[in-house]
C-alpha cells in the first residue's frame, strides 16, 4: 500500500474512532437517563469567548450525553481534509490547516 494511502486511511479511521466515542458516551448518557440514575447531582460552569454554559443539580447522564455530542460536534466541524502534493517522484500527504499553502501545485481532494 502506498504511503498516501495509508495516511488517508489513518485520517478515516480516526474519524470513525472518534465519532463512534462520541456515539458510545451520548448512548451511556441516555442510559443512565432513562434508567433514572440521578445519584450525586453535579454542577457545571463552562465559558467560551462570549458565551456561557451554566448547568446545576444536573444528572450524571447529561454529563455523558453532553460529553458525547461536543465530540460528535467537533469531529463533524473538523471535518475531513487532506492536501496532496506531487514533486517530481515524489507524492506528500498532509492533513489540511487553515490557510493557504506553501507548496506550489498542491490540490484538496
Amino acid at each position: 500500500m502506498e504511503i498516501s494511502s495509508q495516511i488517508i486511511f489513518s485520517l478515516i479511521a480516526y474519524k470513525i474512532t472518534s465519532l463512534v466515542v462520541g456515539s458510545a458516551f451520548a448512548y451511556m448518557g441516555y442510559r443512565l437517563f432513562i434508567a433514572g440514575n440521578w445519584g450525586q447531582a453535579g454542577d457545571l460552569e463552562a465559558s467560551f469567548g462570549n458565551s456561557k454554559l451554566v448547568m446545576k443539580k444536573a444528572a450524571p447522564g447529561t454529563f455523558f450525553a453532553v460529553f458525547g455530542a461536543l465530540i460528535i460536534a467537533i469531529t463533524l466541524y473538523k471535518g475531513l481534509e487532506f492536501e496532496d502534493y506531487r514533486k517530481g517522484n515524489e507524492s506528500f500527504v498532509e492533513i489540511a490547516e487553515e490557510g493557504g499553502t506553501d507548496m506550489p501545485g498542491s490540490k484538496s481532494l
